[in-house]
Formats: structure tokens, C-alpha cells, sequence
């Protein structure tokens, strides 16, 4: 698993209790190996820290995957163990050389400071999420929670803000004004088949890198990736008129592939419909099972789905 580090040999005698925090520098795999969090939840975060540009510890916690407390004890047992480990070596060094008996340890104040370091890099910000479960929505059978704090949530906004920026007479909208008297699931239906006609291009292969947004004008002149189709389909149906707040771009683990899948959900009186480039057809989702949603976000909120 590319996201797991392998782990050094055993340990033995006074050291081998030490083994995972000695082993693993980075919290994200002393979490898994210290059976925290699992490894599919590890590459999930891995996944929305790409999208928030925070810190991994920030969330797994938003996203409910472990409690602050247990983070701050664990980010404690690191740092207490690679003091001991540097304080035993310097131990071992000055003693091979034969004159030094006894290492006097850092002051107070540095310890501390450390102590202090750590401390505040493991206080989480308190989520803004909302009590209240929609019940009501129950996306793809999960629980969700609803946050309007979407800040953190950078590469959506630039995406948001370059999708409008396009040429107001852009080829691609003046094809989509033949949806404009549709009903709602009819436009539903339509932008989906209008946009699925157009190839599915990973990022890298088409703009050289891993993770890039594109306007709805470069993805109907070039294609895209899932991301860049749910985009698409979000601005090009805000175009005909439909309520941002009843749509959603939802990042969902797709349970058949083993893999991160975006699509977007547009709400209606049926129910949610999903409208995803694997699927030839906007169907309700209450008809997918394959899908495990992990976040979802408009211009408005964001919800986390457990």
C-alpha cells in the first residue's frame, strides 16, 4: 500500500516496547500501526488534505476518524520516545568514548518549549459542524454533518471562481440553452449525457499534474477526470437555473474499484439523483450501493459523511 511506510525489525530487551513510535516518523503511519485509525481511513485523509492543505492531524479529526484526545496522546508518546531515543544515544555515544559517566539532561525551559510545540500543533480547531444529522438526505444510506465553515477548503473556491470566468458566448454554453425549458430532472438527465460524451483524461496526462481543476471550458474542449466532470456538470446546470444549494460535489470511496471517485448530487423531490461519469444515466442514488461517501460541498457548506 503506497501510503503505509514499511517498519523496521524487531526490537528486544528495554526498547522493544518503543518499536512503533521509534520506527515510523510520520503520525499518519504510527496511527495505522498503532491500530488508531485503518488504513483505508488513512488514505482517505491523505486524500481530503490534498483538497484543505491542512494538517493531517486537523483532519482526521474533522472527518471523525479519531478523537482530539487520543491524537494529542499519541502526538505526546512520539515525542516523549524520540527524546528517550536521543537521550540514550547520547548515552551510549559518550560512554563508547570512556571519559563521560553521566549526561546531564536539556533544561526545563527547552523541554517545555517542546512540550509547548507540541501541544499547540495537536489543539484542533473546534469544527463548526452542525448537531443536527440531516436524516431526511441519507446519501447513499450514510449520516452526515453539516458545516458552513468551507475556508479551509481552497482549491473548490479557485475552482468556483475560474469556472466563471469563462467567455460569456463559450461554444459549450450556448449548446446547453437547448436544456434551459426542462424540467428539473429532465435538465438533470440532459447535462449528464451532454457531458459524459466527453473523454475521461487523468490530470497528469493533460495539464502535468496530479491534482488540477478545470473550467467547464477546458473540460468540454479537452475532457477531464472525475472531478473536473462533476464541476463541469455543477456550473453548466447553475447555468440553467438550478438552485446551487440543492446540488453537491461529493468525494466517495467506490467500493467495486477500491479507489476516491468524485461525482456530483443534485437534490430534488425524488430524492437525490447522482449524476457520475461511470454511469451513462442520472439515477437516484437510493438505486447505488457501490458508493461509500466520505465529504460532500457546495458554494454553501460542506457535510461529513460517516
Amino acid at each position: 500500500m503506497g501510503f503505509i511506510l514499511g517498519l523496521s525489525g524487531k526490537k528486544s530487551g528495554f526498547l522493544s516496547h518503543l518499536s512503533i513510535p521509534l520506527s515510523v516518523d510520520r503520525l499518519g503511519d504510527l496511527l495505522v500501526k498503532s491500530g488508531k485509525i485503518s488504513p483505508d481511513q488513512l488514505v482517505i485523509a491523505l486524500k481530503l488534505q490534498q483538497q484543505v492543505k491542512g494538517r493531517i492531524g486537523d483532519v482526521l479529526v474533522e472527518l471523525g476518524f479519531i478523537s482530539p484526545v487520543a491524537l494529542w496522546k499519541t502526538l505526546m508518546k512520539q515525542m516523549s520516545c524520540r527524546v528517550l531515543t536521543t537521550a540514550l544515544g547520547l548515552v551510549i555515544g559518550f560512554s563508547s568514548l570512556g571519559g563521560i559517566k553521566t549526561v546531564r539532561a536539556e533544561s526545563g525551559s527547552s523541554f517545555s518549549s517542546q512540550t509547548k510545540r507540541v501541544q499547540t500543533a495537536s489543539v484542533m480547531r473546534a469544527p463548526d459542524f452542525s448537531r443536527q444529522i440531516l436524516k431526511n438526505e441519507n446519501l447513499f444510506g450514510s449520516s452526515e454533518r453539516r458545516s458552513s465553515n468551507t475556508a479551509a477548503f481552497t482549491k473548490w473556491h479557485v475552482a468556483l471562481d475560474r469556472s466563471v470566468s469563462f467567455a460569456p458566448d463559450s461554444n459549450w454554453q450556448n449548446k446547453i440553452q437547448q436544456f434551459k425549458g426542462l424540467s428539473l430532472i429532465e435538465k438533470i438527465k440532459a447535462v449528464n449525457t451532454f457531458a459524459n460524451a466527453m473523454p475521461y483524461i487523468e490530470d497528469i496526462d493533460l495539464y502535468g499534474k496530479s491534482d488540477y481543476w478545470a473550467t467547464p471550458s477546458e473540460f468540454f474542449a479537452r475532457g477531464g477526470d472525475c472531478e473536473d466532470f462533476a464541476l463541469a456538470k455543477y456550473v453548466a446546470l447553475k447555468q440553467l437555473g438550478v438552485n446551487p444549494a440543492q446540488m453537491r460535489l461529493a468525494i466517495v470511496k467506490d467500493k467495486v474499484k477500491n479507489q476516491m471517485h468524485a461525482v456530483l448530487i443534485v437534490y430534488t423531490e425524488d430524492g437525490p439523483y447522482v449524476l457520475d461519469n461511470q454511469n451513462s444515466r442520472a439515477v437516484l442514488a437510493s438505486q447505488i450501493n457501490r458508493y461509500q461517501p466520505i465529504y460532500s460541498i457546495n458554494e454553501q457548506a460542506w457535510w461529513r459523511h460517516s
